[in-house]
């Protein structure tokens, strides 16, 4: 039993040096550039403008505090970027918005930084009201009433829709500021994906934001890409999954200290077992 306790600990030891080896190499050979993979469901073709999406090593806390938000590709969306234009915005602080994304395994989130000078949320239907609409086609496919396909809408009183329907299936937070509100928003991958994204994945995404000054229905509403957030995404533009290498380093890293922790374990209760098991 001695030995066979020994042996298996000589190839777990010989296990965690070689992982110790990989991760080193790993580190000093890679290079710095964004890795982009061919997308696992969807053809490599965009069409129109496109948002970065990176893969964030620890989730967001999902409270409307986006100051923990790393450095990401971000689009801003206003009246001289808006594909879509309709009322009257006066002045960026009047209606604009900053919009960045990440995404792990499970889920993909938005960090949405809005000015607006008036905040209102007095209506029933949730597109009445100050807020943002997310527009996604998750499998690319162009199609509008697929299983993968929402227009999600975040009010500025936390309400949450998919297609003007509340829903409870992704979480978000709403933070008033001083000049508008910051909204985060974590949408599982399930909705949007038979599986788990790889960086190269693309999406039909677009964004909007309504504006409601004086209460009743909306006074404006700006969107991205295209002419409406749910039933044209032929005219979206794209949402690209990007990985840092050094992102994925730290993720591999991560991976193995916690195999190096579950090894340790494993050779403390083989000690005891050796101390249980007579000579």
């Amino acid at each position: 039993m001695r030995k066979a306790v020994l042996i298996l600990a000589i190839v777990i030891g010989t296990i965690v040096i070689g992982l110790r080896f990989l991760r080193a190499s790993a580190q000093e050979n890679m290079p710095v550039r964004i890795v982009h993979s061919q997308p696992l469901f969807q053809a490599a073709s965009t069409t129109g403008r496109s948002l970065y999406s990176a893969r964030l090593i620890g989730a967001p806390v999902i409270d409307g505090q986006v100051s923990d938000w790393p450095a990401l590709p971000s689009i801003e969306l206003n009246r001289n970027t808006a594909y879509s234009f309709s009322g009257r915005v006066d002045s960026l602080s009047d209606l604009s918005a900053v919009i960045r994304s990440g995404w792990d395994d499970n889920h993909l989130y938005f960090a949405i930084q809005v000015k607006d000078d008036v905040l209102v949320a007095d209506s029933t239907d949730v597109w009445r009201d100050d807020g943002v609409e997310i527009g996604l086609d998750g499998l690319y496919d162009q199609y509008a009433w697929g299983w993968d396909d929402h227009q999600y809408t975040i009010v500025v009183d936390g309400r949450t829709a998919d297609r003007g329907v509340l829903t409870k299936d992704i979480r978000a937070a709403v933070l008033a500021t001083e000049d508008g509100y910051n909204i985060e928003v974590a949408i599982p991958i399930s909705k949007l994906l038979p599986g788990v994204p790889i960086s190269g994945t693309v999406m039909g995404f677009t964004v909007g934001i309504h504006d409601d000054d004086d209460g009743g229905n909306w006074d404006a509403y700006l969107i991205w890409e295209g002419t409406n957030t749910n039933s044209r995404p032929d005219q979206f533009g794209s949402l690209i999954f990007t990985e840092r290498p050094e992102d994925r380093l730290a993720a591999l890293e991560a991976k193995v200290i916690e195999l190096e922790r579950k090894m340790q374990e494993l050779l403390r209760i083989l000690r005891e077992f050796e101390q249980l098991t007579p000579p």
